[in-house]
């Protein structure tokens, strides 16, 4: 098998077409052994002086050799665009600040190609020996590195945080479940556990499993709709009683229940708030059950009220609202006032937090959980979708509505001319918490200023007991969008979450915002 140094590694420097065999990557290794070789000669942080000519790739391979020296305790100049010969004046005449030049260039080669040529201080090229050194050193930092994951280790820990390490064995099939991986990372998150638990009854189906960053049945992701309907089709084809579908990291999971009806990520909050809070049969030293006065579960601004209905006036449990973004959330559960108490938290994009879990998300463990939950449900003659049942008659979500605006200006017109639109309802800000120093969502006092706030999340709450609806309009925290999430309850809720959506919708493009 060739090594990666054979590929550009020439007689007298480097040469090689740009860039299947010389690239940024492969000039970041030249740089870093060029430094570990002047080192071994006896030059202190050496500098090296950069100069390039006008190919293409001359930058990223210039960029890939200061990374490089840098990495290495060296440092450099750079010459900038400039002939071979220049680079011999810098290391000729200025030898004094110069240990080394490397001149990125290949020559009278064809256009396709690019390289680099190494010279010492005073012009002394660079001989056989210092060549070999760079190709021997650059093969090294190239080659991948064995990996070293312990996923047995990882398996076994996931099973005893979620309880299902303590089910009998069987050797009957006895729960079934299809896992979607869509290419990414979920079916080699999750096949080492579907190993241990095929001795307690549990037949894996896992679909698409192989790692392709091609994505060739389209992103996986649990927020599209696309996604989701696939993984409903091929739940109910195998006959499975709960699907799995995995985001690209397989940080995130979305669920569908065995007539292949999806359990969207508010309803998978709810169910596992009720077991954490209710039950100590399961994780009893880490979840702290009997020893927190008042548990606290968190759900983002986005979330169903129907977190509001099981929580919000319990005297048993605390519920809290928080900003969207797992970095606002894991800051909020890690804070010394809610580092003790919190039990579990939840978005409503799929993401489900755990303190026993280092305070961070997981989809394989809300799997596992969602498995461990089903399956009992079985065992009792019971299904997910008979107790989900009242839960999707009562809430209607319009699931995430994407809006383009043309400039941060009219974002910000469209949130203050949202919050003035529906007079009496319940406006909520996202303020910092004194006490813990971090974000939490608040009731609004005073006009709406969202370029004030630590984010200008907008949620606007009619609530009559019976019935009621919510809106949150919030930007993105990525990309030029406004994000609409808009829920109803009660009798009218499909009319009333349609019409709601639909007047915010109005205000974005009267203002104009494009749906996206």
């Amino acid at each position: 098998m060739q090594s990666p140094s054979q590929a550009f590694l020439k007689r007298d420097d480097v040469r090689g077409l740009y860039p299947a065999q010389l690239n940024g990557k492969v000039a970041e290794a030249l740089g870093q052994a060029v430094v570990e070789r002047l080192i071994a000669l006896g030059e202190a942080s050496p500098c090296i002086a950069i100069g390039h000519d006008c190919r293409h790739g001359n930058t990223e391979i210039a960029q890939g050799l200061m990374l490089g020296i840098l990495k290495a305790g060296g440092r450099y100049k750079d010459l900038g665009l400039v002939s071979t010969e220049h680079v011999y004046y810098a290391c000729g005449q200025m030898a004094d600040e110069f240990a080394a030049g490397a001149m990125i260039t290949a020559s009278h080669n064809p256009k396709e190609y690019n390289g680099v040529k190494f010279i010492h201080r005073h012009c002394v090229p660079f001989g056989q020996e210092d060549l070999a050194y760079l190709g021997k050193r650059a093969d090294e930092l190239l080659t991948a590195p064995q990996a070293t994951m312990d996923f047995a280790a990882y398996a076994k820990h996931l099973l005893a945080l979620s309880g299902l390490n303590q089910r009998p064995d069987s050797d009957k099939p006895l729960f079934k479940v299809v896992v979607l991986a869509g290419n990414g990372m979920g079916g080699i998150a999750f096949a080492p556990l579907a190993a241990l638990l095929e001795r307690k009854g549990l037949q894996t189906i896992i679909l698409e499993g192989e790692p392709n960053g091609d994505f060739p049945q389209g992103v996986p992701n649990p927020l599209l709709p696309d996604f989701m309907q696939r993984l409903s089709k091929f739940t109910v084809e195998n006959g499975a009683n709960l699907g799995i579908g995995f985001d690209g990291d397989a940080d995130r999971a979305g669920f569908v229940d065995s007539t292949g009806t999806e359990i969207i990520p508010s309803q998978v909050l709810a169910l596992i708030a009720q077991d954490v809070t209710t039950t100590s049969r399961r994780r009893d030293s880490i979840r702290r059950r009997d020893v927190v006065a008042t548990p606290v579960i968190m759900r983002n601004l986005c979330c169903s009220q129907l977190l509001k209905k099981l929580f919000g006036d319990s005297p048993d449990v605390t519920l809290i609202d928080t900003p969207v973004g797992h970095g606002r959330i894991k800051q909020l559960m890690r804070s010394e006032k809610y580092r003790q108490a919190t039990l579990f938290a939840g978005e409503h994009s799929g993401h489900y937090f755990y303190p026993e879990f280092s305070y961070v998300d997981s989809g394989v463990l809300t799997s596992l959980n969602m498995i461990s939950l089903a399956w009992e449900l079985r065992d009792q003659g019971g299904k997910l979708a008979d107790v989900l049942s009242a839960w999707r008659k009562e809430y209607v979500w319009s699931g995430e509505l994407n809006y383009n605006l043309p400039s941060k200006e009219a974002i910000f017109q469209v949130l203050c001319t949202a919050a003035k639109a529906f007079p009496g309802a319940q406006r909520y800000e996202c303020r910092v918490d004194a006490e813990c120093n971090a974000q939490r969502v608040f009731e609004a006092q005073g006009e709406y200023r969202p370029e004030e706030l630590p984010a200008p999340d907008l949620k606007l709450v009619q609530d009559s007991g019976a019935s009621g609806w919510w809106f949150v309009l919030r930007p993105s925290g990525n990309e030029p969008k406004l994000r609409l999430n808009v829920e109803a309850w009660g009798k009218n809720a499909s009319a009333d979450c349609q019409k709601i959506a639909g007047e915010v919708e109005a205000i974005i493009l009267q203002l104009g915002g494009i749906r996206a």
